[in-house]
């Protein structure tokens, strides 16, 4: 066999078998799929999606549950219109505050309905997002269901999910 040729076989071969390991390994599962991932706040002048800026937003030192009632569900599309993020207009005893939930198409995918009106418990990062007080949801409880949104990390359960 022509030595050049045995060259590019065997590199053909590595670069194919570095190509298949990193796109099956655990650490690709951190890559969004279809660079969707929500990140908020798809509203106003935010950047719109992209990838691993949202989970930072989230604080485990801010983590709070609140009890509240839904005034809104209203979804809102990127600037880029690439995707829709999910977020609840909520009252409480002491305020009124939007919580973030996640991107639209993964909750599509949940067994949890939300309207108007309903009664909910949410666990989730207190932030401050261009001066105002909003929340990150990581879990939402209406009833006997509970509807998880985030690992115990605060990071995303939608990375790496296909529809």
């Amino acid at each position: 066999m022509n030595t050049k040729l045995g060259w590019k076989i065997f590199a053909t071969t590595i670069t194919s078998l570095i190509l298949v390991a990193s796109t099956a390994s655990p650490l690709a599962a951190e890559k969004p799929i279809d660079n969707s991932e929500y990140i908020y706040c798809c509203q106003g002048n935010q950047s719109g999606w992209g990838r691993r800026q949202y989970s930072r937003r989230y604080n485990l030192n801010n983590v709070e549950t609140l009890n509240a009632e839904v005034i809104s569900v209203d979804a809102y599309t990127s600037r880029r219109g690439t995707s829709q993020g999910v977020h609840l207009l909520v009252n409480t005893d002491k305020e009124t505050v939007e919580v973030h939930l996640g991107p639209s198409w993964y909750l599509e995918d949940q067994d949890f309905e939300i309207t108007a009106e309903d009664k909910i418990t949410i666990t989730g990062s207190r932030i401050n997002l261009n001066g105002e007080e909003a929340i990150v949801a990581s879990q939402l409880e209406k009833g006997n269901k509970t509807l998880i949104l985030r690992d115990e990390n605060g990071f995303p359960l939608w990375r790496g999910w296909r529809r």
